[in-house]
């Protein structure tokens, strides 16, 4: 696929840096409640594997990634972004949950 030289390593950046302070302010906000952090930590994690595939699908031939069958390789890809999104959103969902049955507070 073709891009401007510029948006591969801003889109990586960007993924990074987003995720960084996701992480930072997450652990900030919840560090009263011990649990809902570290649910936020692995959904932190798993989005950031999610991206991985992403990138490994959209930017293969600019990472110098060279697939025997790439839409075979592209489809795995895929497949692993939308399971480990899936679990990402789990994740985040039960912090919500984590949050809102106590309050925010653990005893």
């Amino acid at each position: 696929m073709s891009f401007e030289a510029e948006v591969i390593p801003l889109f990586i950046t960007g993924v990074c840096a987003v995720s960084v302070l996701e992480l930072v302010s997450g652990c900030v906000l919840l560090k009263q409640a011990k649990r809902a952090r570290r649910n936020l930590i692995a959904h932190t994690v798993s989005m950031l594997i999610a991206q991985v595939f992403l990138v490994r699908s959209l930017f293969a031939n600019w990472l110098g990634i060279r697939y025997d069958i790439a839409s075979i390789s592209n489809s795995v890809n895929i497949g692993l972004l939308g399971l480990f999104w899936a679990v990402s959103v789990l994740l985040l969902l039960s912090v919500v949950s984590i949050l809102t049955e106590d309050g925010g507070q653990e005893s």
